[in-house]
């Protein structure tokens, strides 16, 4: 799966972001970031129910996406909310996660960790 099925997908199961959405090479990381916002929102308003649906879609997906993709949901999704306003949430969120997403989160919690620490 590509940047663009994947946001196709994306705004088939949550319509409210089309206008956020942006098809363009140039903003795949923007448009995640985007959705990271519309997740921390959900964790602001301590939406649960929206937050697993979140969690859900992004869990599906996980098997089919290109390493772009894959890279992108890391950089922009992941790290989002790992560092976002909601950071210190986040052991509790993850408990949210279906099994896969919850991994994925956290080999790239480490990575970044170890990121840090060599700087």
């Amino acid at each position: 799966m590509n940047e663009n099925e994947y946001y196709t997908e994306l705004l088939k199961e949550f319509p409210q972001m089309e206008n956020v959405i942006i098809f363009e090479d140039s903003e795949h990381f923007w448009n995640m970031e985007r959705f990271a916002d519309y997740t921390n929102e959900q964790i602001k308003t301590r939406n649960t129910n929206e937050l697993k649906r979140i969690f859900s879609f992004q869990e599906s997906k996980i098997d089919f996406i290109n390493n772009d993709l894959k890279n992108i949901i890391n950089v922009s999704y992941l790290e989002a909310l790992m560092l976002g306003e909601y950071a210190n949430q986040m052991d509790e969120i993850i408990k949210l996660m279906p099994t896969k997403l919850r991994w994925l989160y956290k080999e790239y919690q480490s990575y970044y960790n170890k990121l840090g620490k060599s700087n």
